[in-house]
């Protein structure tokens, strides 16, 4: 660990597993890989929160960077498993194309992540907490940049991980946040990198979500560049509506970041004989239409969205029902409380006993 930074101690966790909120704390280290002369290496861990970049990399000057998000969990057996890393290696493949980035390998992509976990496993919140450790994989452009062309010759891949509990609070999920609709921002151009967990998507999202919570609000919801008609996505979190006659339903547009999670959810609705739409949601003329709204996302699961305003209209939304017991199940496949059928989870080592 670096001097003059203290590492967290497991310890100092022992009274706050239930209380962890989402921050940094520092940990063991990161995961880390390095793209050179057309291939990777073979990775290393650093014991540090630091890193020394080229003042003139393609990440800093041009936002040449994409990022993912999973967990990892101790389950009620004694084993931390991992929920589906293929899928966000999927989805970091597809960012990095997007952005003219070396692809990183599932095979690799899964190592790493598994490597930080395992080098940080007294970290992982203990079973029957409602916490996890959150994994935060980053590729970006290390490599010096001026202008578009030529590209950097310098890739970076880190994975860096943390314990945490809920993204809007302990109780954030059920007791809901109100979500204010962006009439004069725009979260992604139809043809742009919305589709892609680009870091520059996030940027442009500070300065409505900020302006959101100073008017009292929990969250921001776009709607499509184009027209402002459709339904896009919340801030950072997919859209799922529950219409009167209990069908999932959230909105496909080119320009929605397809949710890992929203993906499962949709699996466990069907299984339970639930319908799914995948299609275009007016925003005026569908709305009201819906009991349900929640916002779903790695880092929130499925939180309620108990309001929605737009302009001088403001939709109230009471019932959570149907999202309440797919978060449940969810959540319970996470933990191994309930059976996973559809082979989602991934064991990467044995849980750490913490006295």
């Amino acid at each position: 660990m670096t001097p003059g930074i203290r590492k967290t101690k497991v310890e100092d966790l022992a009274t706050q597993w239930d209380n962890l909120g989402f921050q940094i704390r520092p940990l063991n280290g990161y995961v880390k890989y390095t793209w050179q002369n057309g291939r990777w290496d073979m990775g290393s861990f650093v014991p540090a929160p630091y890193i020394l970049l080229h003042i003139n990399s393609g990440a800093l000057h041009y936002g040449v960077s994409v990022f993912e998000g999973l967990k990892a969990f101790a389950c009620k057996d004694g084993m931390v498993r991992l929920m589906n890393p293929a899928l966000n290696a999927g989805r970091m493949q597809q960012g990095s194309q997007k952005l003219r980035m070396p692809e990183v390998p599932t095979e690799m992509f899964v190592e790493g992540v598994s490597e930080a976990v395992k080098r940080n496993v007294e970290f992982v919140p203990p079973y029957g907490h409602k916490a996890s450790m959150y994994i935060r994989p980053l590729l970006f452009a290390s490599g010096h940049m001026l202008g578009l062309s030529p590209l950097a010759e310098e890739y970076s891949f880190f994975v860096t991980v943390l314990p945490a509990g809920g993204y809007f609070g302990k109780t954030g999920g059920e007791e809901g946040v109100d979500a204010l609709v962006m009439e004069q921002h725009d979260r992604a151009a139809p043809q742009g990198t919305g589709a892609v967990k680009a870091a520059g998507n996030y940027a442009a999202d500070l300065d409505p979500v900020h302006h959101a919570k100073g008017e009292g609000f929990g969250t921001t919801l776009y709607l499509d560049a184009r027209e402002r008609r459709y339904i896009e996505e919340f801030s950072v979190c997919n859209f799922v509506g529950i219409t009167h006659d209990n069908k999932y339903v959230t909105p496909t547009a080119g320009s929605i970041l397809a949710s890992t999670t929203n993906r499962m959810l949709q699996q466990l609705a069907k299984d339970e004989g639930m319908t799914v739409e995948q299609r275009a949601i007016d925003f005026d003329a569908e709305i009201e239409n819906f009991k349900e709204v929640g916002m779903v996302g790695t880092a929130a699961v499925v939180v309620k969205v108990k309001s929605i305003t737009r302009r001088d209209r403001v939709y109230k939304k009471d019932s959570f029902d149907n999202l309440s017991r797919l978060r449940a199940n969810f959540t319970a496949i996470q933990c191994g409380e309930l059976p996973d059928k559809h082979n989602w989870m991934m064991d990467v080592c044995p849980v750490v006993t913490k006295e």
